[in-house]
């Protein structure tokens, strides 16, 4: 093994021996959402430490969408969006923001991995300030107040101690592979990836790599990239608008390059049938000079661009693709940017 790879079986190792992470596996964001509220409402403490207020509070629990709810006499609502391992768009932050309008809410994005906006405030694009608090940041406010919480309660002074535990193993976790540099391959070796699957984190840390390509194309200013999960394989979107009926886009999945169209409900070839795959073709070969992969040469080691013919998926996608092995984080966003301008061009032709 690899020094990498004997220090993250050796986290990996201690996480499975601890009972606070087996008990998070189960819904991992509102385990720690729900311990988060519950010490802040019953132990003044940490509810001080949260809001800085020393006055009596309300925590609220899943409220209007939100993960966190806190309100304390004299102070405007603390609202907490917790994010563990993947983050929200800035659309979605605004729709949890607009709930609290004219109330001077304190909004916080918690997450383990930073978005694309950094350590600092944040205006959102409905003009909404958020700021970001990391798990690290997180365990540091918190971990004085243990003694003052184990005074009073012996048994939740302890459980405080070990989640404080956990969320630095989870800041160790992240900075080994959840944040790669521009220059370190996207998909972790084999290897690694087999030692976090035995803990059920192969997943989570996919989501985090791939985040952190979202992030820098956020940071060269491309709006709208996407980041899910389909099939427990990360995956990274863009699409256009759909002024067509359909929108052209690209997606990187696993070790896969794929440009895309996807039409839009009422679109002819919106449907599960035979017929609407064949119309859905038929669009996509009005389009073949969207479909080339000539500028994926430059993105590092690749597999044989083929002639295949378009895959589908019902009822709205469909797509030609390339193997990508190897490609870093840096030729990923690269490879995005090029693409976005190319589509862009081929959209102000057509």
């Amino acid at each position: 093994m690899t020094d990498d790879a004997v220090g993250l079986a050796e986290l990996v190792e201690a996480m499975e021996a601890d009972l606070v992470f087996t008990m998070s596996l189960g819904s991992k964001e509102l385990f720690h959402s729900n311990l988060l509220g519950w010490f802040i409402a019953h132990h003044p403490a940490v509810a001080e430490a949260m809001t800085g207020s020393a006055g009596p509070v309300q925590v609220e629990r899943e409220k209007q969408n939100t993960d966190l709810l806190i309100r304390s006499d004299g102070r405007p609502p603390m609202v907490i969006e917790n994010k563990v391992f993947a983050l929200p768009d800035s659309s979605q932050l605004d729709r949890i923001a607009k709930k609290f309008d004219g109330q001077d809410p304190r909004l916080v994005l918690l997450s383990l991995t930073p978005p694309t906006w950094g350590e600092q405030a944040w205006t959102s694009p409905g003009g909404y300030e958020w700021t970001w608090l990391s798990y690290e940041q997180l365990e540091q406010l918190l971990r004085p107040t243990v003694a003052k919480v184990a005074a009073a309660d012996e048994y939740a002074g302890a459980t405080l101690a070990r989640w404080l535990d956990l969320m630095g193993r989870l800041g160790d976790l992240t900075r080994l592979v959840g944040q790669p540099t521009l220059d370190e391959p996207l998909q972790l070796p084999r290897n690694e990836r087999d030692i976090l699957h035995t803990a059920r984190l192969d997943v989570p840390v996919q989501k985090m790599r791939f985040q952190r390509v979202a992030s820098e194309l956020g940071n060269r200013g491309l709006t709208g990239v996407g980041t899910n999960l389909t099939n427990g394989t990360a995956l990274i979107e863009w699409y256009t608008d759909s002024p067509r009926g359909f929108r052209w886009g690209w997606q990187l999945q696993g070790e896969q390059f794929r440009l895309a169209i996807v039409v839009e409900k009422g679109h002819p070839g919106h449907g599960s049938s035979a017929k609407h795959k064949g119309i859905r073709q038929e669009e996509a070969r009005r389009h073949s000079d969207f479909f080339e992969f000539g500028s994926i040469k430059g993105a590092g080691p690749v597999g044989p661009v083929r002639n295949i013919e378009f895959c589908d998926y019902n009822p709205d996608f469909i797509y030609k693709y390339v193997p990508i092995p190897g490609i870093t984080v840096g030729q990923a966003v690269d490879l995005g940017i090029e693409y976005v301008q190319r589509i862009e061009q081929l959209g102000s032709i057509s």
